[in-house]
């Protein structure tokens, strides 16, 4: 067997901890506790040494991210251009913004209370709900589909 299950492995941790105390007592009852588990579990300190000097089953390697590019620069004339590197509280600061500028009548009445409410909330900085980001996101959609 080359594989602790994963309660066990934690409860040898602990005990194997208790190993490197510079109490000769403490030291003992680790090494004694060590034995207790795996006998526990019908396994031998063999099967120990199996699972540590085993082969992990998954490599998890750390790499430095690339460089992120230069922004190209700002074209006046594109506005979505202007918020495309923002967090996402701007962005949906800005989307609020064209939503309560529309006077077209384009917004229910719920719909506009609502964009004034998020308004409210992104304005004392507060954050806001995944569903009323959704909701935001439906209403700049439709909009934007209409107006352009």
């Amino acid at each position: 067997m080359t594989a602790l299950p994963p309660p066990i492995a934690e409860k040898c941790a602990k005990a194997i901890g208790q190993l490197a105390s510079s109490h000769e007592g403490q030291v003992v009852a680790g090494a004694r506790g060590l034995l207790r588990i795996l006998e526990g579990a019908g396994l031998g300190i063999t099967d120990l040494s199996d699972h540590i000097t085993a082969q992990p089953r998954e490599v998890v390697v750390y790499r430095e991210r690339a460089a992120q590019p230069e922004p190209s620069p700002f074209a006046y004339g594109s506005w979505r251009q202007t918020w495309a590197g923002c967090d996402p509280q701007r962005q949906h600061k800005a989307r609020v913004d064209v939503l309560q500028a529309d006077r077209s009548g384009f917004l229910t009445d719920w719909e506009f209370a609502f964009v004034r409410s998020l308004g409210r909330q992104l304005a004392e900085g507060r954050r806001i709900s995944p569903k009323q980001v959704t909701i935001l996101n439906e209403l700049h959609a439709r909009y934007v589909e209409r107006y352009g």
